[in-house]
């Protein structure tokens, strides 16, 4: 298990925050994948002084902690365009990667920690080997 140190969230959410900055510097939206996107998005958002973040809310676990169907209940409504900004924690599988690829083609898809050489975020602030489970700050040490 490789543990993320909170010294390493706030590093990667301020080189995140400023390829927003630089990219977009006045209009552009900032959406977080609940769950593992949030707390990220939140200090992303402070970074840049925002106070809006919009919410992608999606599932990929049954109760059982099983990979299921990927399960879509957002209400926000997300802009499709080049200055929305997909935040994510983590990109393993890459099953939530392509889903939100689908369906917001034109969105920016940033993730802290990118696992998958195959199926890529536009940008991770980290990269990990695939297979080393990954656990940050906010989680509990025995999640794995």
């Amino acid at each position: 298990m490789k543990i993320i140190s909170p010294e390493q969230v706030e590093a990667a959410c301020r080189l995140i925050a400023q390829r927003i900055k630089a990219q977009s510097p006045e209009k552009y939206t900032l959406a977080a994948v609940s769950r593992g996107g949030l707390m990220p998005t939140a200090l992303i958002a402070h970074y840049l002084n925002r106070k809006d973040i919009l919410f992608i809310r999606l599932s990929s676990y049954d109760a059982a902690k099983e990979r299921s169907a990927m399960v879509d209940t957002t209400t926000d409504k997300i802009p499709d365009n080049p200055d929305t900004y997909i935040i994510d924690d983590i990109c393993d599988s890459g099953e939530t990667l392509k889903y939100l690829r689908k369906k917001y083609p034109h969105a920016q898809i940033y993730t802290l920690i990118n696992k998958n050489p195959e199926i890529k975020p536009d940008f991770a602030a980290l990269t990990e080997a695939p297979g080393v489970w990954v656990n940050f700050p906010w989680e509990p040490e025995d999640r794995a």
